[in-house]
Order: C-alpha cells, then sequence, then structure tokens
C-alpha cells in the first residue's frame, strides 16, 4: 500500500487527541535538529533504514504538518511513528518530564516629559505707512497761443465751391443700366429654372438585410488524466517536494509541457506529473447515473450516511456537518480538505463536496462486473464512469480496499 494510502487509513483509525500527541512528541524529540533515522530509532527503539538521514528540526516538523505535508521525507517517518504511536506515548509516558522556570526581568522605563516650546510672538505695526501725496506740475506750452486777431490775419477767405459738371451723373445712369441689362442676360436662365416644377424623385428604400449571428469560439482547453494510483505531484520538474498526491482517474487542466513532465492546474496552483503517469486517451462508456448509484446503495455500506448519495453533492462543509454531525478528524493539503467519520471520509474542495470514500470495504473487483467494462483497470485500481460520476477502486497489499465516488 502507497504510503499516503496508508496516511489516509490511520487518519481514519485514529483520534485527533492521539495524533495531538504525538506530533507534540515528535517535535520535542527534533528539537533543534536531528535525523529522521536517528529520532525514529529514539522514539520506538528500533531501526528503519529507509528513513533519510538528513537533519530535521521541530521548526521544519511544524511547518511540514502545516503546509500540507508536501515534503517527501516526511512523510514516511511520519506514518510509521503514527503506526505505533501506542508504543511510542507508552514509552514517553514513563520518562519524567523536568520542569523548568522562566526567569522574567521587568524593566521600567522613565519616560521624561519635554517642556513645551513656546511659540515665536509676532507683533504687527498698527500704525499703517502714510503714502505721500505728491502734486503732478501743470503743462505750461513751449509757445504761447495767439489771439484770435492774430489768428485771424493767417485765415484764407473761403470761396464757394464751383457745381460739378451734369455730364457725370448720365455716365453713371448709363453704367447702372448697363450693368442691370448684363446682370439680367446671366441670370435670366437661373430664374426659370427656379420657376418650373420639379418633379420630385421617388425614393425606394430598401429593407436593412440583418446582422449576421456572431459565432461563439469556445477557446479549446486540453486535459490529461491520471493513469496510475498515487501520483506525486511536485513542485518543479524532477523536484523532491510533493505537492499534492492524486489518485487514478484525476483530471486537469495542462499549463505547459517540459522534458519528460507536463505542469498541471491545482485550482490556483500548479504543479508538475510525469508523463509516463498521465495519460490523454480517455474513452467514455454507455453507463448510466442511476445503475452506477442502484450499484453504489447496493454493494457498499451506508448506514453511516443519513442522506442519499446525490444530496451530499450539494452541500458545503457546514451543511454536511449538520446534516450527519461533526467528523471526529479532519485533515487538509494542497487542494483538498477531509472530513472523518467512522466508514470513511468526505473529500470537500472549495467549500463543497466532491468526492465520498469508504473504507476497509473488502470489495473486490470481481463485484464491479455488473457495470460492464471498465473505463481503466490497472493491477491495483478500476475505474468506471457515468455521464455525472465516477467510481474508483483501490486495492491494498494487506487485502483492504477502498471506494472512492466522484462528481466529475
Amino acid at each position: 500500500m502507497h504510503v499516503s494510502e496508508r496516511l489516509l487509513q490511520l487518519y481514519a483509525d485514529t483520534n485527533a487527541t492521539t495524533r495531538t500527541n504525538l506530533q507534540d512528541l515528535i517535535k520535542q524529540n527534533l528539537g533543534d535538529g536531528k535525523s529522521l533515522s536517528v529520532s525514529y530509532e529514539e522514539l520506538t527503539g528500533s531501526s528503519d533504514a529507509t528513513l533519510s538521514a538528513d537533519e530535521k528540526s521541530s521548526e521544519d516538523f511544524a511547518a511540514w504538518i502545516k503546509d500540507g505535508k508536501k515534503d517527501a521525507m516526511f512523510l514516511p517517518y511520519y506514518v510509521s511513528l503514527l503506526e505505533m504511536h501506542e508504543a511510542v506515548l507508552r514509552k514517553e509516558a514513563t520518562i519524567p518530564q523536568s520542569k523548568s522556570i522562566d526567569k522574567v526581568i521587568v524593566e521600567e522605563t522613565r519616560i521624561v516629559e519635554k517642556a513645551p516650546v513656546p511659540a515665536p510672538t509676532v507683533v504687527k505695526d498698527s500704525k499703517p505707512r502714510e503714502k505721500s501725496a505728491v502734486s503732478k506740475p501743470r503743462y505750461t506750452p513751449e509757445i504761447p497761443v495767439p489771439s484770435r486777431t492774430e489768428r485771424a490775419k493767417y485765415n484764407r477767405t473761403i470761396e464757394p465751391a464751383r457745381p460739378r459738371r451734369k455730364s457725370r451723373k448720365w455716365i453713371g445712369a448709363l453704367f447702372f443700366f448697363a450693368l442691370l441689362i448684363g446682370g439680367g442676360y446671366i441670370g435670366y436662365p437661373y430664374v426659370m429654372d427656379l420657376l418650373e416644377p420639379k418633379q420630385e424623385a421617388k425614393i425606394v428604400k430598401e429593407a436593412p438585410k440583418p446582422d449576421p449571428e456572431p459565432v461563439v469560439q469556445e477557446p479549446e482547453t486540453n486535459y490529461v488524466w491520471l493513469a496510475s494510483k498515487n501520483v506525486n505531484l511536485v513542485s518543479e520538474p524532477n523536484g523532491t517536494t510533493v505537492t499534492y498526491i492524486g489518485d487514478i482517474g484525476d483530471r486537469y487542466e495542462i499549463v505547459q509541457e517540459q522534458d519528460d513532465h507536463i505542469e498541471v492546474d491545482l485550482d490556483g496552483t500548479t504543479a508538475w506529473a510525469p508523463l509516463d503517469a498521465v495519460t490523454t486517451d480517455w474513452p467514455t462508456r454507455d453507463l448510466t447515473d442511476s445503475a452506477l448509484l442502484d450499484w453504489v446503495n447496493t454493494n457498499l455500506n451506508n448506514e453511516w450516511l443519513s442522506e442519499s448519495i446525490p444530496d451530499f453533492f450539494a452541500m458545503n462543509e457546514a451543511a454536511l456537518t449538520e446534516t450527519i454531525g461533526a467528523p471526529f478528524g479532519r485533515e487538509t493539503d494542497a487542494l483538498n480538505a477531509y472530513a472523518f467519520y467512522n466508514g470513511g471520509f468526505f473529500v470537500i474542495q472549495d467549500d463543497k463536496v466532491h468526492a465520498i470514500d469508504w473504507t476497509n470495504t473488502q470489495t473486490t473487483r470481481e463485484a464491479f462486473s455488473p457495470l460492464g467494462e471498465a473505463v481503466l483497470e490497472t493491477d491495483d485500481a478500476v475505474v468506471y464512469e457515468s455521464e455525472t460520476y465516477s467510481l474508483r477502486l483501490f486495492e491494498g497489499t494487506n487485502g483492504q480496499t477502498r471506494v472512492r465516488l466522484t462528481e466529475k
């Protein structure tokens, strides 16, 4: 059984208090830094050569728990200790704990009050400046003005003007008549054109042509499906930091392809999957929703569910708790939240029930034969799909099986 599947099974079998006590004990043992193999030997009394020899501190372990258990080095170490939690906690209970007294010295700081600085006084001059009135000198002509008698000596006697000749009037009249006759000759065609009645042109209105309907072209989106059980989606190509562990049949949108890895979208973040663990060819089958749900109601234990199966996929986490009560355990990773109950757990994605898992079912793949041909089948998993749902079987190495029903 894959280590991630062992972790889900252990979370379903242990309560939150036991896991919290074990996590506190691991942090106390790791301290400022210690290799995971040495820490495992000190906590359990036995050794495990498969564990990492790199040093990890309690802060690294706390960050690993908080970030959704992404580091692949901590995962086998934590799962192995969780499987032996009874022996580890029993051994720790026999070791006396020393008490330490922290001394806290509180220093008082004197507060020196600063005297206020008086603002500078501005003295304003109350007496406005008087403007000196300077009178302008009167104009005195350089040459004296002559008297009226003297001015009369220089004025000539004005004689009456001579009358104009009458011939100029006749010339003006002849010019006016010539201008009038020439203007009439030139403007006659235009005046006649204005007086003639005009035929109104008939305007034929053409019916407006309807606009062609716009063609909406949907962008082509490429997807891949995981073709193997428990695929590690890492933060970078050929990296060791696990962002999310996907299951067979999960569908993701392609972001880009590089070397032998492909980057997929994980609802706001991205991760890289190896090309040999994905497929772009996903067949369809003629399996109806009613036939698939009838198989679930007939072959699985649904006593821990108080509602019909389709009703759960319309619930958020608050409605789920109100319907069947609070879970005894809850965990999260980079993509989902998991609510554990006696009999199985719910996978919650974007605050909505995304999948239902039945644990320890003892269901074999032969029981799926009434559903017809599977969409995908491997040595340890099988996938059936209808129009709305995906039904999957995961087989463990210890004979236990897990069944997941997902809304596509």
